[in-house]
């Protein structure tokens, strides 16, 4: 009795097993199978610009380990700048892996001895100024996508990464050609954005005149203002008590209905218009108080700046009815009597900051546009200035 009880169980058992066997062998797209037959799909995690940046730091790190591979004490000088600027944000963007790569060279020093210098052959100069370009405008693209606060450092690191890729390439005694066959972020803007809107002008040269080279922004030049798209504004900006005009309605409005608004979205552009007209008004003066030629080119500028600003104050009268933003008049800088010019050129990065912080607070095509527009604001600001604006500045300062 006993045996045929240990049969019957043995046998159910067995019914089970193959029951459960030929379902999974009929199942072949199953994990089960694919994990015998070693068809598994494999997950790739794709790096992202950011996940490069280390990889970047390291390749400028084993250039500088070898003067050889540069061409001059110039250049040399040039890479310490770009590894200095570079480590900057590498630690902004990903905080504590300069740490972490400085404890796994020291681990990796400990076990194995280092490798011969012909094995992994330095970058020279020219080949990091490319890389660095390559690097900043991979930024610049994924902050397209990215949430707003960092989207404000990715496309800032971007900007900068660019900006010293020109000039390490310049360091080395390229050609203009030469430094204009670089990727810049107005190029991968135009060719990365948005189809259901106008894409902005690739810009041609950093070192030439600025009416030629960085006329494809708005702030600098008329065709990329034809080109302005619907920007989401939720509030009306803040007003001159320092507070947000409830003029409006309290639901959130857009020129852009189908978008969602960040809650900055208005405040931040109220910023750019406002700087604008405040850039513009000192360009005026200028152009009253300088010469012939230099006062036609501060009022050219001037005109440029407050139909920007008019244009995007449109939008807040479509979307919201607020208050006027412009002022009669504007506190101008101490030394705007002595050098009137220079006065309204000294305001000209602030722009590009505050064109940058309201890019991060829109979506899709109005956020390359403004990225596109803080490039080419940056620089026009490097032309006539001589300087970079400091976009490690997470807030720019409204004037």
């Amino acid at each position: 009795m006993a045996k045929r009880r240990f049969a019957a169980v043995v046998a159910m058992f067995v019914v089970a097993a193959g029951t459960l066997g030929t379902g999974v062998y009929l199942n072949r797209d199953s994990p089960t199978w694919q994990r015998i037959l070693g068809t598994e799909p494999v997950i790739e995690v794709v790096p992202t610009a950011t996940d490069q940046l280390p990889v970047l730091l390291e390749q400028i790190d084993h250039t500088l380990e070898y003067p050889d591979s540069s061409t001059s004490r110039k250049t040399t000088t040039a890479l310490g700048s770009v590894r200095e600027l570079v480590a900057g944000h590498v630690e902004l963007l990903t905080p504590g892996a300069l740490q972490a790569r400085a404890d796994a060279a020291a681990q990796a020093a400990e076990s194995a001895p280092p490798l011969p210098t012909s094995a992994v052959p330095p970058l020279n100069p020219a080949e990091v100024a490319v890389a660095l370009a390559r690097s900043g405008n991979g930024l610049l693209d994924q902050g397209i996508t990215a949430p707003e606060q960092e989207a404000r450092r990715l496309s800032g690191a971007g900007i900068d990464l660019v900006f010293a890729s020109r000039t390490l390439l310049s360091a080395t005694g390229a050609t203009q050609a030469q430094l204009d066959e670089l990727p810049t972020p107005s190029k991968m803007l135009a060719s990365g954005s948005s189809a259901d809107g106008p894409s902005p002008s690739p810009t041609a040269s950093e070192d030439a005149a600025a009416s030629g080279s960085s006329d494809s922004g708005p702030t600098t030049g008329r065709a990329a203002q034809a080109l302005m798209p619907d920007f989401v504004i939720a509030s009306c900006p803040v007003t001159d008590s320092g507070t947000v005009d409830s003029s409006a309605a309290d639901t959130p409005s857009s020129a852009a209905e189908d978008v969602e608004a960040s809650p900055d979205s208005g405040v931040l552009l109220g910023e750019v218009i406002d700087a604008s007209y405040r850039l513009g008004y000192a360009y005026d003066v200028a152009g009253a108080r300088t010469s012939a030629g230099l006062g036609a080119t501060a009022r050219e500028r001037s005109t440029l700046l407050v139909d920007f600003a008019a244009l995007l104050e449109q939008q807040f009268d479509a979307a919201h009815d607020c208050e006027p933003l412009r002022q009669p008049a504007y506190q101008l800088p101490k030394d705007a009597a002595a050098n009137p010019m220079d006065a309204a050129r000294s305001g000209e990065g602030q722009l590009a900051l505050l064109l940058r912080d309201a890019g991060a607070a829109q979506t899709g095509q109005a956020r390359a546009y403004l990225f596109n527009a803080a490039w080419t604001q940056a620089l026009l600001t490097r032309q006539v200035t001589g300087t970079t604006p400091d976009f490690t500045q997470l807030e720019a300062a409204a004037g």
